[in-house]
């Protein structure tokens, strides 16, 4: 048996089709100047043909895949994506497909620098986008993924989003994968599918022979060739369970998020692009509790105008309608870089010159975002979130630069929400122990336990070699999660989690017990945690939560934990 990370549920058997990873040889040629608009055509005939390409296949796509595709057009037609690549062909006289190697890794780069796994999971599709404008200039001829043999069970380094759209669905029986992550569009595509799904197996293409008769676990990242009767047995009953249980997941579409005795919670969903929007929607998410606004800066030569920010942030308003979007201002900084705005290396950017830090020492940035954001207010149920918050004055400073953006707006004559809603991320440990001051002086938090247990613990979040020491399960965190919850409540503001916490079934129970109100998570997690809250008594939580607060290591809060979901649901819970 061989195991790696399973990032779609189910079970599937078949036979394997490796697909082999084109090797290249990319040449540096220099080119006359003559030769530059004749290069220049070629790359923009190359990149058209790839968007015609994609166009073409969702015009037989729907629901969540067809989001998914759009959001990979927009990426492609984004006007920011091509100029390094133009530039090396204008100024540097490379080749296109030279030019197309080094301009697109300048913008790959930036996104897989991110520690957000979201925003670096983006990086993927452009990498993509890039192979295929390449397999185009050197008129490459791939295999067809739309014709595949019954029970297919496809093996590859890395299976792209626009491969993945390609698939026949009803042939493919499973996904494995060298590379990858569970926030992949591809993982994504694979869940909406129903397809099980694991990457993190090393070797895979070498390992694997077209052929092999396989089964795969893709719950539990297992993975068996040649399988013997009793593990197909055993497999096919974990099958079975889990059409059951998403027959029951499939209960909970929009329906309220409320306990058994009448606690009612948010459940919010996290996004990068305007396109994930829909997603949320389709998921039946309450509204949007985490919009990264990083991705307008991300992949950008120069700094975003007010009105492309405006454009963005108006279809978010849109597409959610009546629902709440909150838009975190920008979290620039530390592993987030931008080539366009010069910052000088830092000993540790974690603690360093970043988030509002880095907004409120340079106002002309910081207000042309607010002034976007306070414009497209006026299409929906916009709300606005201030990053990195440690101290009163900050979230004062940053209060006031808003309010002279909205003077400028009012003398303009210019429409906005005059009550938009104004949070801030509790995400620094100064903040959690002053809530209930931080609370009077705003109407929300929200915590964001990525950076907050990185603070916490000190532990930086990437560091393989420390990473056990990283764990929401910390005591001091949770205390500090407990803080946080009760300062807002001292207010009367709401207290919400966009951290990858609220998002853990197993996790939920404590949530709800030290009082959260709103849960925000990847879009593809709200069933579960609403199945999840509707079947918990908020007076048994919040005794669980008694119980925990008195406990003095992360591994007797894991073990409780665990025991505690364990009992009420039973084993199926995953995180």
């Amino acid at each position: 048996m061989l195991k790696g990370k399973g990032v779609s549920t189910g079970v599937g058997f078949g036979n394997i089709v490796v697909l082999k990873k084109v090797e290249r040889k990319i040449e540096k040629k220099t080119i006359e100047n003559e030769q530059v608009e004749q290069e220049l055509e070629r790359l923009h005939e190359a990149l058209n043909q790839v968007i015609d390409e994609t166009e073409t296949q969702m015009k037989n796509m729907s629901g969540t895949e067809a989001d998914i595709m759009q959001a990979y057009v927009m990426i492609m037609q984004d006007p920011s994506l091509i100029p390094e690549t133009e530039n090396a062909i204008k100024n540097s006289h490379y080749n296109a497909e030279y030019a197309v190697e080094v301009g697109f890794n300048s913008v790959i780069q930036i996104f897989e620098n991110m520690d957000d796994e979201y925003m670096a999971s983006r990086a993927r599709d452009i990498l993509d986008i890039k192979n295929r404008v390449l397999g185009k200039l050197f008129k490459e001829e791939n295999i067809d993924l739309s014709k595949l043999n019954p029970n297919t069970i496809i093996v590859a380094t890395e299976l792209t989003t626009s491969e993945t759209a390609k698939l026949d669905f009803k042939h493919v029986s499973g996904i494995i994968t060298e590379l990858g992550g569970e926030n992949s569009h591809t993982s994504i595509m694979a869940r909406t599918h129903t397809i099980p799904a694991i990457t993190k197996v090393e070797e895979a293409t070498k390992i694997f022979k077209d052929g092999d008769s396989v089964a795969i676990n893709g719950t539990s990242g297992e993975i068996y060739v040649n399988p013997t009767e009793e593990e197909k047995q055993k497999l096919l009953d974990l099958e079975k369970q889990l059409e059951e249980e998403k027959s029951e997941l499939d209960k909970y579409r929009n329906q309220e998020s409320v306990t058994k005795d009448g606690t009612k919670v948010k459940l919010y969903a996290n996004i990068g692009i305007p396109a994930d929007a829909e997603i949320a929607v389709n998921n039946t998410a309450e509204g949007v509790g985490l919009l990264r606004s990083e991705f307008l800066y991300m992949d950008s030569d120069t700094m975003p105008s007010e009105e492309s920010q405006f454009e963005a942030y108006k279809k978010v308003a849109e597409i959610m309608k009546d629902k709440e979007a909150i838009i975190r201002t920008l979290d620039i900084g530390g592993d987030k870089e931008l080539k366009y705005l010069t910052l000088e290396k830092e000993a540790n950017p974690f603690l360093g010159y970043r988030a509002i830090r880095l907004c409120l020492d340079n106002p002309t940035i910081f207000k042309t975002q607010l002034r976007a954001i306070l414009r497209a207010s006026a299409f929906g149920k916009l709300a606005i979130m201030f990053p990195m918050i440690s101290s009163i004055e900050e979230l004062r400073a940053a209060k006031e630069v808003l309010e002279e953006c909205k003077q400028e707006l009012d003398n303009e004559n210019i429409l906005y929400d005059k009550n938009i809603q104004v949070g801030i991320m509790i995400e620094i440990p100064s903040a959690a122990l002053i809530a209930d001051k931080l609370a009077k002086e705003c109407d929300f938090f929200s915590i964001g336990t990525n950076d907050l247990i990185q603070y916490t613990v000190a532990v930086e979040r990437g560091n393989e070699k420390i990473s056990k020491l990283y764990t929401k399960y910390h005591p001091a965190v949770i205390k500090l999660i407990k803080k946080a919850i009760d300062g807002a409540h001292s207010a009367n503001i709401i207290c919400g989690m966009c951290g990858e916490a609220a998002g853990d079934p197993t996790f939920i129970p404590l949530l709800v017990g030290l009082g959260l109100d709103e849960f925000s998570m990847n879009s593809n997690n709200i069933l579960r945690a609403r199945k999840t809250i509707n079947n918990l008594d908020k007076e048994t939580c919040v005794k669980l939560s008694e119980e925990i607060l008195q406990m003095a290591s992360a591994e007797e809060v894991e073990k409780r934990l665990g025991q505690f979901g364990t009992f009420l649901f039973g084993p199926f819970i995953k995180k």
